[in-house]
């Protein structure tokens, strides 16, 4: 199987996705208010004890939640109604649960969208991988802190995941899924060697490389040192030219030319936790709503009635945009399960009727 059947094969998510070409050519390149993405926390219990997690499942934060099957096909059924087109499981470990995880991409139903897993890639062996192609899944996304093992075992907690971590991606390219190799940079990492060591190593290997920057949340809150300052992100950018097969979250994938940014995609890509609040990001803890209580519509709706969310930001408002740190993103305890609802930080002038 080849990536290239996995994309064809989903006739569905091609018409999707080229919904969201069409808008950016004629909305100047921007990402504005076009539903785009989910991310869920399935479950948040993990088998690493990374320092910067930003779940807290190193804090054994409820590990033994789940969100319904049930909820789970509902929250599929209508997010592809709406036009979504990706999906994100993640957790916690989600490999840690395997036929609880192939029963998820039953009920989401794959071929409609564009589904991968974030993983730390300890448990994705060979059998897995390969499994997890046969249920659709077309990418796998696996961290990476260092080309060091012992650096990155240390960030981990756990000895020998370098070494698994790296065996997961071959694996997921020989399955014809699409590896990504995951980066955190912050100001502590953007213009080092190591860093151009991974991604010299994801390039010459074909993988494609996604870069997540460093934000103050979960075991990293208050922890403001790790943000990018502004010759960070330039930096981060001529990368981009330099590499081609870097992406960002609010970069255009379409741009050939790398430089186009489509903007910050807080609400475009909302966050689910298995408690069934769905959050603005991953980084940003913010609650706009939660799915046992409203349709997607209705979360979506309310989140880009606030003005942060709707109005364009080439910054990352959770781990660049400085003022939206300091104001909103930086409450001490504020976690993925203990969010501070939207109503209760922003004032009505934040609110767009």
């Amino acid at each position: 199987m080849t990536v290239k059947s996995l994309w064809f094969n989903k006739p569905r998510l091609l018409q999707k996705i080229k919904k969201l070409n069409d808008h950016l050519r004629k909305n100047d390149g921007k990402i504005g208010t076009f539903r785009r993405g989910i991310e869920l926390n399935y479950n948040n219990a993990c088998n690493l004890r990374c320092k910067y997690c930003f779940t807290n499942s190193p804090k054994g934060d409820h590990v033994k939640d789940f969100l319904p099957l049930s909820k789970v096909k509902e929250i599929a059924d209508e997010a592809d109604e709406l036009g979504f087109i990706e999906w994100d499981l993640q957790g916690g470990e989600l490999l840690l649960w395997p036929d609880k995880l192939f029963n998820v991409l039953d009920a989401i139903k794959p071929e409609r969208f564009y589904l991968y897993l974030t993983t730390n890639g300890y448990k994705a062996d060979r059998k897995m991988i390969k499994e997890l192609a046969k249920h659709g899944v077309s990418r796998m996304s696996v961290s990476i802190d260092s080309m060091d093992p012992k650096v990155h075992d240390e960030m981990r907690g756990r000895k020998d995941s370098w070494r698994r971590a790296m065996q997961a991606l071959e694996y997921i390219q020989e399955a014809g899924m699409d590896p990504y190799l995951n980066i955190t940079v912050g100001h502590y990492n953007a213009k080092s060697e190591d860093l151009r060591l991974l991604l010299d190593y994801s390039k010459q290997k074909k993988y494609k490389t996604l870069i997540n920057v460093a934000c103050p949340a979960g075991m990293w809150n208050q922890v403001h040192d790790v943000v990018c300052d502004e010759e960070d992100i330039e930096h981060i950018r001529k990368m981009r030219k330099e590499y081609k097969n870097l992406t960002r979250n609010l970069w255009n994938p379409f741009d050939n030319k790398y430089e186009k940014i489509m903007g910050c995609t807080t609400v475009n890509r909302i966050y689910i936790t298995a408690l069934g609040d769905v959050l603005a990001c991953p980084y940003v803890h913010i609650k706009i709503g939660n799915v046992f209580n409203q349709t997607l519509k209705e979360i979506t709706d309310y989140g880009f009635r606030i003005k942060y969310f709707r109005d364009y930001s080439p910054l990352c408002l959770a781990g660049e945009d400085l003022n939206f740190i300091k104001n909103f993103n930086s409450t001490p305890g504020k976690t993925i399960f203990k969010p501070v609802n939207a109503e209760d930080i922003f004032s009505k002038d934040d609110f767009v009727e």
